[in-house]
């Protein structure tokens, strides 16, 4: 009860620097929890997460730019990857033994009549239909493994219902919301659209729902139909139902096929990359993995907090520790009447000790904790400001860490509070407060017996000389008086 006692009394007695104290340790361990987060999902998507990935492979143009520039040129559609060279690299993976799994991507350019007008955004948006093949993309996929290859970008559906890849009846589409809304359509309604070369070939579809992309793809549009937005999705089973894929076809009828390799880990990826490296491909054709280019991407705002929070760390554990050492030592040193008081009443060092480390205990432990608390709940939805796509939440053996480092930072600064009074010296207690005067006293006295110690050796010189002096007069009188006897007895 003494200790506790006392020890509030002296909180209190200064609230400043225990409002401070508290402020200082919390500041600590909530950014100490944050930063441990930013750290550990940092470790976590660059390890095993990034090596749990499932990649898509595919054979795309190096510079699709550039490729799709050549999109009013019906005769590039020879340098279309084929089925020829999709079977030579099967057959080379297969020979190395390469796992792999594989979808389809398959596309053509298509009219849109009168009544279906694209959406803006293309460089050069008078070009005509018989020389780019329509203003509209239709992209159809196999499957839905193959929608994360989508060379457009990724999407969402914010209408009506994807594409039904299990019912091969249904011949459905979906289309952009931007574009439906130009046109007036909505969810149930039919489009017509018209073949690349021949505008009386038509062919119907139904609406099934309309989509907006989450992340379209970069890069200019030099056509309207390389405007995303104008980009019509649906499956493969309806795109082959209306013979849109003829193997034996030219010019925008050719269709651009697209096989998406299927990996269930970056491992087999990169054997198929290696088992496929001397396969000759059409100019200009290379491997890639959407799925790892866009997780590469995703990493690059997370690397630089990451690396914003190191520096952070460092500073934040040296100037926060400096602080809190500094405010222990003005809470323990400037008191030693304190001590030497209680002491003398009969206070034990011990008891005086630990009031002192509950000075210190109290107000860095409720910061830490508060802090700790706060860091630990809020680091998720913080860090997600700044990096999307990825999860903040510490694990129950990193919050455990956390809890424990900062108990024992609380007690190591209680600790040095507590060895102020340990290495107290109590024989100072009784000591004479006038023992430095009366040295100093004894001092002077000394000082003053030298000085008379060599006056008396000057007068004893002198009268030694004096003494010469009658000595030598004495003589001379004796001399004369002997001399005068002489003369009177001649």
């Amino acid at each position: 009860m003494f200790v506790a006692k006392n020890a509030w009394s002296a909180l209190r007695r200064h609230p400043w620097r225990t409002v401070l104290t508290i402020v200082v340790s919390l500041l600590v361990t909530l950014w100490s929890a944050f930063g441990v987060a930013v750290l550990h999902e940092y470790d976590e998507a660059h390890g095993a997460r990034y090596d749990q990935l499932t990649p898509l492979g595919v054979f795309t143009p190096s510079d699709l730019s550039k490729a799709r520039a050549q999109g009013d040129n019906a005769d590039s559609t020879k340098n279309y990857m084929t089925w020829d060279d999709y079977n030579g690299i099967g057959a080379a993976a297969n020979e190395k033994n390469a796992t792999f799994g594989y979808t389809l991507i398959d596309s053509v350019p298509v009219r849109g009549g009168d009544k279906l007008k694209p959406v803006a955004g293309a460089q050069q948006p008078d070009a005509g239909t018989d020389e780019t093949g329509g203003d509209f993309t239709l992209q159809s996929f196999l499957s839905e493994q193959a929608v994360p290859a989508n060379s457009y970008g990724t999407y969402r559906i914010v209408d009506g219902k994807g594409l039904g890849y299990e019912d091969v009846t249904r011949h459905d589409l979906i289309m952009s919301k931007a574009l439906a809304d130009k046109n007036g359509i909505k969810v149930g309604d039919e489009v017509t659209l018209g073949n690349a070369k021949d505008a009386k070939t038509t062919y119907t579809y139904t609406v099934c729902g309309l989509y907006e992309y989450t992340a379209p793809a970069e890069g200019a549009a030099p056509f309207a139909k390389d405007v995303p937005d104008n980009v019509l999705y649906t499956t493969y089973y309806s795109f082959a139902a209306d013979d849109l894929d003829p193997l034996d076809a030219s010019g925008w009828q050719r269709p651009d096929v697209n096989v998406v390799f299927m990996f269930q880990g970056v491992e087999q990826y990169e054997a198929f990359k290696q088992a496929v490296k001397d396969v000759k491909l059409p100019s200009g054709y290379r491997l890639s993995s959407p799925t790892i280019d866009q997780y590469e991407r995703s990493l690059e705002p997370l690397d630089s907090l990451a690396s914003t929070m190191r520096l952070t760390l460092i500073l934040l554990w040296s100037i926060g520790g400096a602080l809190l050492l500094a405010l222990t030592l003005l809470q323990a040193l400037p008191r030693r009447e304190e001590i030497g008081f209680a002491l003398q009443v009969g206070v034990t060092k011990g008891r005086l000790a630990w009031q002192f480390m509950n000075e210190i205990l109290w107000p860095t432990l409720l910061g830490a904790a508060i802090g700790l608390i706060i860091g630990c709940c809020t680091a998720n939805p913080l860090a997600g400001n700044f990096v999307d796509g990825h999860s903040f939440t510490l694990p129950a053996a990193l919050v455990w860490n956390l809890i424990w480092i900062s108990a024992a930072g609380c007690l190591v600064l209680a600790a040095i509070a507590g060895v102020r009074v340990a290495a107290f010296p109590t024989a100072q207690l009784f000591a004479s407060p006038y023992l430095a005067h009366d040295d100093a006293k004894a001092s002077e006295n000394d000082t003053d017996e030298g000085d008379d110690d060599a006056i008396g050796h000057s007068d004893t010189d002198d009268e030694a000389e004096s003494t010469k002096d009658a000595e030598s007069t004495a003589d001379t009188t004796s001399t004369t008086d002997a001399t005068s006897t002489k003369k009177e007895q001649a």
